[in-house]
Parts: structure tokens; sequence; C-alpha cells
């Protein structure tokens, strides 16, 4: 009979050091804990799912006979489990084990890895211990076969997890120590396979600077991540700054969601430096995707950073333009231009409730919604039915949908979100007038003004069905929209569709 699985010597420090945040900082042993940290005994679970197509038959034979009944048991379902058409699966927090510790990091690390289908993780509400345990068998791939060939096989086989997603209230900065050791190559044995990682919840978690930092810092030496999205209670400047300084030497990283209840003006300061390329002109230059939220820096901050990006975006959109103009008249020089890589960002959010009309106009003269972005998202909490007024004559203005001369993508924006807490049903009417307007290029507008009345709600929602091209969205629910829309279609955007549509197990 095989002995018992425990997490493997290999290593030597990284192990040790692995060892130290699981037993030390961490505080977690080999004895199962309840939610209070005494330890329990818990009956064997019964539990079972039909096969997923494509998991490895072989890990039930290699697998029976390690490992505690229970935790052994949800392994199986793990490995069992039906993703769903994008590969995504979620890990709620009733199916953990109360028995699943370290000594089971090889049990679960082979059922991720038996799940051929997996390729998004979402980690619900599970205790900080288990978030890193999972965090562990997720991201650091075993060991690879020795050898040249074996090694750059496993270098290029595009399977395995790509994005995990922790969007527990229990996240804390142990949590993002640890994923910040396993985003460095020395960790992963190679660069890691993920390409988004996101720490998030709609309310609260326990993430502050002293976790976003190292966790941000890895980017320097990491190759392969995409899209980072991080929420923290107490996350805030000095998270940003060394964010920025780690982006002066990563080039892969293309989009950021931060929103840091501690974020000051001079975090959104540096924010917009980034945007501009940074000290070495060079960071934030791949960058796609910027949304910024917080509650702590002010109106003439945001506006500030508003009119960054207005001028960045504009600046590099007319420069793409110009290159692709040249360009067009040397089918020579049309492969150059479609490898080169692009320099403006395509979606911009900004997330405060205690801003509101002085960020409005500025939004407006800085022209950041005929600039060239595609998709804007505005969350200005205090922004009243003037601020709104403003807003949709801006909207108003913006033409017919335009092109870059050779490439044919689009100028013009096609995805705007905004939420006010103040404004009510005479803004609604504005905007809804403006989306009436056949030259108007959006596809999708949603609003939330949380003084209109239900009425004024349901009758914009009748009048946008008419339009079967369109989609036209207003509530006065200023929490839901937070919820549903924000944190759902924004924080927690997939790299496949940004609709993820979790399988819970």
């Amino acid at each position: 009979k095989r002995p018992p699985v425990v997490a493997s010597s290999a290593g030597g420090g990284r192990t040790a050091a692995m060892q130290s945040l699981f037993f030390g900082a961490c505080g977690r042993g080999n004895v199962p804990e309840d939610a209070m940290g005494q330890a329990v005994s818990s009956p064997p679970r019964a539990c079972y799912l039909a096969p997923c197509v494509g998991y490895s038959a072989s890990w039930d034979q290699n697998q029976s006979e390690s490992g505690s009944s229970e935790v052994k048991a949800w392994a199986r379902e793990l490995a069992h489990a039906k993703c769903n058409q994008h590969g995504g699966l979620t890990i709620s927090g009733a199916s953990v084990p109360q028995e699943l510790g370290a000594p089971s990091l090889e049990i679960l690390r082979a059922a991720l890895l038996a799940n051929k289908p997996l390729r998004s993780l979402t980690v619900g509400d599970v205790r900080s211990g288990c978030a890193r345990l999972i965090a562990e068998a997720a991201l650091q791939a075993p060991l690879p076969p020795q050898g040249a060939l074996a090694l750059q096989q496993a270098k290029d086989d595009p399977n395995g997890i790509s994005e995990v997603k922790f969007i527990g209230p229990s996240s804390d900065d142990n949590l993002a120590r640890l994923l910040g050791m396993l985003l460095r190559p020395v960790w992963s044995h190679g660069a890691p396979a993920l390409k988004s990682l996101t720490i998030a919840h709609p309310r609260r978690n326990f993430l502050t600077d002293q976790g976003g930092v190292p966790l941000v810092q890895a980017l320097e030496e990491n190759t392969r991540l995409q899209h980072l999205v991080l929420f923290g209670t107490q996350l805030g400047d000095g998270t940003v700054w060394a964010l920025c300084n780690a982006l002066e030497h990563n080039s892969t990283l293309e989009s950021i969601a931060f929103y840091g209840k501690r974020l000051t003006g001079r975090g959104t300061t540096l924010l917009g430096r980034l945007v501009k390329g940074g000290q070495s002109g060079k960071a934030g230059r791949r960058l796609r995707e910027l949304v910024v939220g917080g509650t702590e820096f002010r109106d003439e901050d945001a506006c500030e950073l508003v009119r960054t990006v207005a001028s960045s975006v504009a600046a590099a959109q007319k420069a793409a333009s110009s290159t692709a103009s040249s360009a067009s008249s040397s089918s020579a020089a049309a492969p150059a231009l479609a490898t080169m890589p692009g320099g403006a960002l395509t979606t911009f959010g900004l997330l405060n409730a205690v801003i509101g009309d002085e960020v409005c106009r500025a939004v407006a003269a800085s022209g950041l919604l005929s600039c060239g972005l595609t998709e804007v998202s505005l969350v200005l909490g205090r922004a009243t039915d003037d601020g709104t007024t403003i807003l949709a004559n801006a909207l108003g203005a913006l033409g017919s949908t335009e092109e870059f001369a050779g490439t044919g993508k689009k100028k013009s924006l096609s995805h705007f979100r905004m939420a006010s807490v103040v404004a009510g049903d005479s803004g609604l009417d504005v905007m809804e007038n403006v989306w009436a307007k056949p030259s108007l290029p959006l596809e999708s507008l949603q609003v939330c003004f949380g003084s209109a009345t239900d009425g004024a709600c349901a009758r914009q929602e009748c009048r946008s069905s008419s339009w079967s091209d369109k989609r036209f969205s207003a509530t006065n629910n200023f929490g839901s929209f937070m919820d549903e829309v924000v944190f759902k279609q924004i924080m927690l955007r997939t790299t496949h569709d940004g609709q993820p549509v979790p399988v819970t197990i």
C-alpha cells in the first residue's frame, strides 16, 4: 500500500519558503479546522459528477489510495466536473472539505490537471488557507520531464489553466504574497502559463498594500500575464507605485482594473503617467484597458486623469492613423504594419461614488468620448441631472463611425456605462433622446440613476425594445447595478468573451 501523498520536498529553499507561507504566516497545519480555526472531524461526504469530456481516466487509479476519504471524494468530483463552454469552473466554499490541508496539495494538483477542459478557475468564499492551497495547485505546474525537448514541449503546450479568479471576502495579503511568488518564473519551473489573474469582491476583502506590492512586483519577471484585476478594501497608492515601476520592465500586461479604497490623487497621477508611457516611455505602451476606482481621490484628481487619458489616446490614434496612411501606399509595408504593437487604450473606466459634475464637465471638455476609445464606464456617485445632461450632449455630438485609413478599425465609442446616485428622471430622459438619434454609433448604453422613478425606468426599457441591433438598459437600483454590471462585467471580465458563466461544484 502506498504511503500518504505529501507535498514534494524537491526544490530546497523554494519548498522552505512555501512551507513558511503555509505553516508560518498563514497559520495552517495538517489538522482540519472550521471557520473559527478550531480542530474538527467530519464524516466523509458522498459526491459524484458525471465525467467531463476529456478528463484523464488514469487519475482515478493513481490517486485511489491517497488522502482522506472526504478529500479523495472532493478531488474526484473536481477532476470529473463539467466546465462551461469556455472551460470555466467555480469552486464554492460549501463544497471544500474541512480536511483539505497541505498534504492534499499533490491530490488537488492532480485533480486539476486531470480536468483537461479546465481553462478558467474561479475560487469563491473559501477559507484563506484553502485559497492559498488552490492557488499553488493551479498556478504551479508539476516538475517537467528532463531534457531540452520535453521542456520545450511543456512550454509550448496551450492546455492548462490560463485564468484564476479569487472572488471571496477572505482574500488577504498572504494569498497575494503567495501569488506574487508563483508568478515569478523561478517558482513555477519556467514562465507561468497564467494569462489572467483576479482578486476582487463586490463589498470588501482583506487585501492591503502589504500584499499588493509583492504581487505586482512579480510583473517585472513575468512574461505571460495579460490581464490583472485587483480590488482591496485597504489597497492604495503603494501598490500603484509598485505596479507602475514593475511595468517599466514588462511588455505583456494589456489590461488593468484597479479598485483600491485607499487610492488617493497621488495614485491616480501615477496611473496617468503610466498611460502616457511611464518614465522610460515604454510602460503602458501595450496597455489596452484601464479601470480605476476608489473613494479617496477627489474630483480634481479624477479630472486630471480623464484629461491625461483623452490626450494620450487621441495622440496615439493620430499616430496610428498617420502610420496606416503611409503604409497603405506600400504593399511591402503591410506585413510590418500588421505586426507592429498598438499604442492606445480602447477601454477606460472611472469608478468613484463621491465624485460628480466636475468630472462630467472634464469628460466633455477633454473629448474623452470621441478620442478613440471604444468602451467607457463612469460611476460618478454625485453627478446630478446637470452633469448627466453634459455627458448626454457629448454623446450626441458623436458622428457616424469613422475608420482608420487602410485598417478598418472602428474609431467611435461603441459601449457606454454610467451610474449616479443623485441623477433622476430628467437625466434619464436626456439620455433616451440621445439614444434615439440614428447617427449615434453606440451599440449599448447602460445607465443607473438612483433618483429616477420606477415608472421612468420601465418606460425607457419599453422604448428601447424597438431597437433590435442595439441595447439600452436603465435602472434606479445603484447597488444592483454595481453588483451585476460593474463587478461582473468590468471587474470579472474573462479573457474569452467578457461574460463569465461559471459552473459551480
